[in-house]
C-alpha cells in the first residue's frame, strides 16, 4: 500500500517534469544530427593505437618475410650505398665531414637504422645533445611508442613546442629545441606520422595464415595410417599382436603375413583444391599497399621484361619522394649540429644530400637525352636562335634535376643557417 502511495506521488508531481526534460532532449538531438563542432573532428589517433601499431608493425617486421621484405626494400632503394651531405663552402664541409664520422655519431651506418625506423614507425624523435667543450652534438632517437603527447601552438598546429616521454615519475618532457620530430604519412591536420607496413598489417597477418594451413593441408595429405585387421581373434589376442606391431614398419620394408590378417594403408581424404587464385590475390594486395610490383618481392608473376621495367616506375617514383624527405632530414641535422657549435654565427650555410641514382637505367638514358639535347642546342646558338646561357640553362635542366625542399630552422643569436636537398645523379645505380 505504502509502495502504490510512493509512485502515486512521484507520478502526480515528478511525472509531467521528466516527460517535458525527455522531450527537450529528444528535439535538441534532432537540430544537432549532421552538424559537427567548429574546430573541426580530431585526425590524430588515441596514443594506445599509434602504439599497438608501431609494436604490430616492429613484430612483422621481425618475424614476416614479406613485411621484412618490404622495409629493408625501401631502405635499400632510398638509401643505397648511403647518402652523402654536401656543405657549400670547404669550412662547412669539413664541419660536415667530422660530424658524420664522429665516433660517437657514426652517421654512415646510423642513417640505415634511422631510415628503417622512420620506415616502422612513421616518425622519428631525435634527441640533440651537444658537447660543451668540443661543441659536438649527438642525435638519439627515442622510439615513437614512448611518445605519448605533442604539445604544438594553438594557433599552428606544425609549430611544435614539446614532447613528453613516457617514463617512472611521470615521464620526461622535451623542448623542441632539443628534440627533432621528423614524420612520414601523416595527413592534414595530425602530428603524428604512420608506418609503412600499418596497411599491409591485416593482410600479413591473413597471407601467413593461408599459408600456415596451406603447409598443414599438405603435411597431412602424404600421412598415412597402418590399419590390421586380425580375422576370428578375441580381444587377448588383439591387444598381444597390437604389442607386438607396437613400432610400425619403415618405408620400403617386407610385411609378411598369413591369411588370418589384412593390412590396409589409410590416408585422409583431404579433397584440397588449387588455392594458387587466392594467396596471389592476398600478395597482390600487399604489394598494391607497399607500392610495390610482385616481381619486386621474388615473384616473376608472368610478365617480361619490359613489362615490369614499366611496373617499376611507379615504384621508383615512390622512393624518389621518401629520398627527398628522408635528405632533407638529414640536412636538418646537420645544419642544427652546426648552429649549436657556434662556428658560423652571421653565416649562411647551404647543405646538400646527395644520393645514388634509383636505377642504372636512368644514366644510359640521360646521357642519351643530354647528348641530343646539345646537339641540338648546338646548332640552334650557331644559327642566333638562343644565347649561350640560355642554352646552358637548358642543358642544366634536362641532363638532371635540382629540386629545393625546404629550409632547416635557424636559431641561435645572429646565425643564418639555411638547407636545401639536392637529389644528385652520381651514375652508381
Amino acid at each position: 500500500m505504502a509502495g502504490d502511495w510512493r509512485a502515486w506521488v512521484v507520478d502526480r508531481f515528478f511525472g509531467d517534469l521528466v516527460a517535458d526534460r525527455v522531450r527537450e532532449a529528444s528535439i535538441f538531438a534532432d537540430e544537432d544530427r549532421g552538424w559537427r563542432p567548429a574546430g573541426g573532428m580530431p585526425r590524430d589517433v588515441p596514443h594506445s593505437e599509434i602504439s599497438e601499431q608501431i609494436g604490430e608493425s616492429g613484430e612483422a617486421y621481425r618475424q614476416n618475410a614479406l613485411a621484412h621484405r618490404v622495409i629493408e626494400l625501401t631502405t635499400d632503394y632510398v638509401l643505397g650505398r648511403g647518402l652523402r651531405l654536401r656543405a657549400s663552402d670547404a669550412d662547412a664541409q669539413a664541419f660536415v665531414d667530422a660530424w658524420w664520422t664522429h665516433p660517437r655519431n657514426q652517421m654512415a651506418t646510423r642513417q640505415f637504422d634511422l631510415c628503417t625506423e622512420l620506415s616502422l614507425a612513421g616518425e622519428l624523435f631525435i634527441t640533440l645533445h651537444t658537447n660543451p667543450y668540443d661543441g659536438v652534438t649527438y642525435p638519439r632517437a627515442i622510439p615513437a611508442a614512448a611518445i605519448d603527447l605533442i604539445e604544438s601552438d594553438p594557433d599552428d598546429l606544425e609549430t611544435e613546442r614539446r614532447f613528453h616521454q613516457i617514463g617512472t615519475d611521470g615521464g620526461r618532457w622535451w623542448e623542441a629545441d632539443d628534440v627533432r620530430h621528423y614524420a612520414i604519412n601523416r595527413l592534414i591536420g595530425t602530428t603524428r606520422g604512420q608506418g609503412d607496413l600499418v596497411p599491409l598489417l591485416p593482410w600479413l597477418r591473413r597471407y601467413r595464415e593461408w599459408l600456415t594451413d596451406r603447409v598443414r593441408i599438405n603435411r597431412f595429405k602424404g600421412a598415412f595410417i597402418w590399419d590390421v585387421e586380425v580375422k576370428s581373434a578375441d580381444r587377448r589376442a588383439i591387444l598381444a599382436r597390437q604389442a607386438e606391431l607396437a613400432t610400425p614398419p619403415t618405408p620400403g620394408s617386407i610385411i609378411v603375413h598369413n591369411d588370418a590378417e589384412r593390412w590396409t594403408a589409410v590416408q585422409p581424404n583431404i579433397n584440397a583444391a588449387d588455392a594458387e587464385p587466392d594467396g596471389r590475390a592476398m600478395r597482390l594486395m600487399i604489394a598494391a599497399g607497399a607500392g610495390l610490383p610482385l616481381h619486386y618481392l621474388a615473384e616473376a608473376e608472368g610478365s617480361n621484361r619490359a613489362t615490369a621495367a614499366e611496373m617499376g616506375g611507379p615504384t621508383l617514383r615512390h622512393f624518389e619522394r621518401r629520398q627527398l624527405y628522408v635528405g632533407w632530414m638529414f640536412a636538418d641535422l646537420a645544419l642544427e649540429a652546426a648552429r649549436r657549435s657556434g662556428r658560423f654565427a652571421g653565416r649562411t650555410i647551404d647543405i646538400e644530400a646527395e644520393f645514388e641514382d634509383l636505377s642504372g637505367r636512368e644514366n644510359a638514358a640521360t646521357a642519351s637525352a643530354t647528348r641530343s639535347i646539345v646537339e641540338a642546342l648546338a646548332t640552334a646558338s650557331e644559327r642566333g636562335w638562343i644565347d649561350d646561357e640560355t642554352a646552358r640553362r637548358m642543358i642544366g635542366k634536362y641532363a638532371g634535376e635540382t629540386v629545393p625542399s625546404g629550409e632547416g630552422q635557424a636559431g641561435g643569436s645572429g646565425a643564418r643557417v639555411t638547407g636545401r636537398i639536392v637529389v644528385r645523379r652520381t651514375g652508381q645505380g
